[in-house]
């Protein structure tokens, strides 16, 4: 009969252990971090089909919305109530970018992106009305947030 060296059997199996431990590590890093880029993705689709939707309704709005933005008081009630939700749709999908890269879903590039877009909105004496009127509607961060983007836009 064979005399079995149990101490060397035992730790080649923890050595084996220890270094299937290492292997599920690196394989779990490397799957969440490929969930994160998923996460991410996505969320860029879904801001991108979210900003389509404004876009096209700011396209099919053009004269409205221009002359909105230059003078909200001059817009007939009905006018200045449509310039309005017009403007909120715009207002709700900067939120929702605020809100992704507060959550860190967006990077630092698309966000600056998206203040660069409310900076050259906000100069529009009647964009900025309209946002006074809406604004107590979102949370005081991102409210502070556009109030502070409009301060450098003049």
């Amino acid at each position: 009969m064979t005399d079995w060296n149990w101490d060397a059997i035992s730790a080649v199996s923890s050595a084996l252990g220890g270094l299937g431990v290492i292997i599920s590590v690196v394989f779990l890093v490397y799957e969440v971090r490929r969930s994160a880029q998923a996460i991410e993705g996505a969320t860029v689709q879904s801001l991108m089909s979210l900003e389509r939707d404004v876009f096209a309704m700011l396209v099919d709005n053009a004269e409205l919305f221009i002359r909105g933005r230059r003078d909200r008081s001059a817009l007939s009630e009905t006018d200045m109530f449509r310039f309005d939700k017009i403007s909120g749709a715009y207002m709700s999908l900067g939120y929702s970018a605020y809100v992704q890269f507060q959550e860190r879903l967006i990077d630092d590039e698309t966000w600056e992106a998206y203040v660069s877009a409310f900076r050259v909105h906000l100069t529009c004496p009647g964009f900025g009305d309209s946002w006074d009127t809406m604004k107590t509607g979102y949370p005081k961060s991102f409210r502070d947030q556009i109030d502070g983007i409009a301060r450098t836009a003049g």
